[in-house]
C-alpha cells in the first residue's frame, strides 16, 4: 500500500473518531469506584447518601455499592470521627468512629462525605473549620462539597482509564 493510502485511512480513522459525539466519549471514560458498606453499622445509610452525593456532583468518577474496592468499616472509637487509607484511590478503607464523630459536633453525614473526598483526590485545604468545605472538618452541619471540591475531584479523575486487570471488576 503507498504512504498516501495509508495516510488516507489514518486520516479517516482519526475524523471517525472526531465524530463520536462528546455523551458517548465522556460515558466511556467514567472511573467506577466500589464501596462496600456491609461493615458501616448504622452509617451504611449516610455512605450511601455520601456516594449520592458525590456522584451528582461529578462526571469523571462514579461510586458505586459493590466488593473490591473501598471498604467502610465503622468501630467505637479511634484517632478521628474518620479515617481514609489512601488519597486518589480505587481500592482501600474508610474507618468510621462513633465516639469521635459525637464529640466532634460534627454531622455524621459530613463526616461522610469527607472521608469519601479523600477517596476521590482531596486533602485538607488550609482553612480548617470553613464550613462551606467539607474538606475543611469542623463542627459544621453541611455535607455538600463545594464548588471548587467538585472541580477538583473532576479534573483528578478526568481521562483517568483503568488499568487492565485479571478477573477483577475494574
Amino acid at each position: 500500500m503507498s504512504r498516501t493510502r495509508v495516510l488516507a485511512a489514518l486520516v479517516g480513522i482519526l475524523a471517525a473518531f472526531a465524530l463520536v459525539s462528546p455523551a458517548v466519549a465522556s460515558t466511556t471514560l467514567v472511573r467506577t469506584i466500589y464501596y462496600d458498606s456491609s461493615r458501616a453499622a448504622e452509617l451504611a445509610d449516610e455512605v450511601d447518601q455520601a456516594a449520592q452525593i458525590w456522584n451528582a456532583g461529578v462526571t469523571s468518577v462514579k461510586l458505586v455499592k459493590g466488593p473490591g474496592g473501598v471498604t467502610v468499616t465503622t468501630a467505637q472509637s479511634g484517632s478521628a470521627p474518620g479515617t481514609s487509607s489512601c488519597v486518589g484511590c480505587t481500592r482501600g478503607q474508610i474507618y468510621f468512629y462513633r465516639n469521635q464523630i459525637t464529640s466532634s459536633g460534627a454531622a455524621p453525614l459530613r463526616v461522610v462525605v469527607h472521608e469519601f473526598g479523600h477517596i476521590l483526590s482531596l486533602n485538607h485545604p488550609s482553612d480548617i473549620g470553613n464550613c462551606a468545605k467539607v474538606m475543611a472538618g469542623g463542627r459544621c452541619q453541611n455535607a455538600q462539597p463545594s464548588a471548587a471540591e467538585l472541580a477538583a475531584v473532576q479534573r483528578f479523575w478526568t481521562g483517568r482509564v483503568a488499568a487492565p486487570t485479571v478477573g477483577l471488576v475494574a
